[in-house]
Formats: structure tokens, sequence, C-alpha cells
């Protein structure tokens, strides 16, 4: 139903608007830090948390599995193209500092052999061609998180007296 849709959509909004507010501050007062693989798991690991619980909340209201994982997926796309959205403005309103950062030693050698006259039009489509597979990707790790949330509040569920049905309902 459309009222179920916007309490999936919602979150990803407000998610996709937290972290985007993140990922503009922390560029702010550290504007050369690398992703390393402790920042990225300081950032993502919250972000895939919510997803997991908004599939764990929509698997309390359901009782059905499949609608946890579709509750996580739609959460991370949301969540997702609000945040590529507001990273593709950060990284144009900041992009000579941007260029200078450790981790894009990459896409700066890439574009002097890309062809492309622009760095800011190369950096833009680089960004925009690579959108589909991370709302992909982020869409899938939101399923599976999503899935985990219900299955851990089907087993709280059942191993609760007088919380509600207990079993896993796997299909409608």
């Amino acid at each position: 139903s459309l009222a179920s849709r916007g309490t999936r959509e919602l979150p990803g909004l407000v998610l996709g608007l937290v972290f985007g507010t993140w990922n503009i501050v922390v560029s702010i007062l550290a504007p050369l830090m690398d992703d390393t693989p402790l920042t990225l798991a300081s950032f993502y690991g919250p972000m895939f948390t919510a997803w997991g619980v908004a599939g764990g909340a929509a698997y309390r209201r359901t009782r059905r599995l499949p609608r946890a994982a579709l509750s996580g997926a739609t959460v991370a796309l949301v969540t997702f193209t609000v945040l590529t959205a507001i990273v593709i403005t950060r990284v144009n309103l900041s992009l000579d500092v941007m260029s200078q950062r450790p981790d894009w030693l990459n896409l700066v050698a890439q574009f002097d052999e890309s062809g492309f006259d622009s760095f800011r039009l190369y950096v833009n489509y680089v960004y925009i061609t690579g959108t589909p597979f991370k709302l992909a990707v982020a869409t899938a790790i939101g399923g599976a998180a999503g899935l985990v949330g219900g299955l851990i509040s089907a087993l709280w569920a059942s191993g609760v007296p007088g919380d509600g049905p207990s079993g896993v309902t796997v299909a409608r």
C-alpha cells in the first residue's frame, strides 16, 4: 500500500540527508582524509545497521521476511540516491581540494588519458556513470540487511512469550 511504501521511503530520505551531511562535515573538517577501511566502516556500518533495523520493523509489522528484505532494499535505495546526489554536489563545490586527496590519485591519472578537456566534466562523468552500479549494490546490501533484521525480529518474537505469533512466514 501507499502508506507502507512511505514508511520505507521516509527513513531512506532521512538517512540519506544524515549521511550526506556527515559526508560534507567530514569533508570540511578533514578535506584530505583518505578513505581507509576504518573510515569506511565507521561511515557504512551505521548505515547498514539502519537498513537492518528497517527490515526488522517491517517484519514486526507484517510477519513476512520478504517484506523485511523489501523494506531494507527500499530504504537503502532512497538513502543512496540522496547520498549520491549530495556527494556529487560536494565534489563539484570542492573539486580543487578533492583532486589533492590520496584516494583520488588514480582518478586524476585517468583524466590525463581520458580525452576529456575538463577535469570537472570528467569527474561528473565518472560519478554519474558509476551511480547505477552503486545504487544496485546498495539496494542489494539493503535487502540483505533488511532480511537479517527480519530474521532477528522473527527469532526475537518466537522466543518472547506473548510478543505475537511465533514462527517465520517466508512467503505471502
